[in-house]
């Protein structure tokens, strides 16, 4: 079994150049999860150039942490996933050099996106408490927890955008089925006022 330096300042995993996802950070994350750490944490943030960011931070039995970064891909999102779960199957089958890095568009948010397609699965999530930076601006934070002690974390600015799509998913079923019946009796209306 590999051991691991973890006296090492250094467990950053960083693609620096090149669009294609890190060969070496794929092989570290999928060494981590084998040792079927207890607990495992991802993040996601984009880099000033617009790509992807992937962070992983894996504690083992013995309090032990260690944290990866790397540019990355939903395809890779979804096997960390898995590894998450103890299942390392798609880390296995992950060919790096095939994958592009996710890069965003002009003015696109990528992390905003991946937080969207959090909230529209099933997965259960709690609302942790907001903090504020140095300049005073509000973040709200979300943990959406897979699987016992794994869990992945959001934590955006307090924009309108994020304050809407927190309150929606916090919302009782019986309260969005009176505000969909509602459009629903709105529309109708008009269509009878077009007729």
């Amino acid at each position: 079994m590999r051991t691991i330096n973890f006296n090492q300042e250094n467990n950053l995993v960083v693609n620096a150049t090149g669009n294609k996802v890190s060969t070496e950070f794929v092989s570290e994350l999928k060494r981590a999860f084998l040792m079927f750490p207890p607990k495992a944490d991802m993040r996601f943030k984009q880099s000033p150039d617009g790509r992807l960011i992937i962070a992983v931070t894996v504690t083992y039995e013995r309090g032990i942490v260690q944290h990866f970064e790397g540019a990355g891909d939903t395809d890779l999102i979804s096997a960390i996933l898995m590894g998450m779960g103890r299942n390392i199957k798609g880390l296995s089958e992950y060919k790096a050099e095939e994958h592009e890095v996710e890069t965003a568009d002009e003015g696109e948010n990528l992390v905003m996106e991946i937080f969207k397609q959090h909230i529209s699965s099933h997965i259960g999530g709690y609302i942790e408490q907001d903090w504020h930076n140095n300049k005073g601006e509000r973040y709200r934070c979300i943990r959406f927890t897979p699987s016992f002690n794994k869990n992945v974390k959001f934590c955006l600015k307090a924009t309108d955008e994020v304050n809407d799509l927190i309150n929606e998913i916090c919302k009782p079923e019986w309260m969005k089925k009176a505000e969909q019946k509602d459009k629903q009796e709105v529309l109708e209306q008009k269509e009878s006022e077009v007729a």
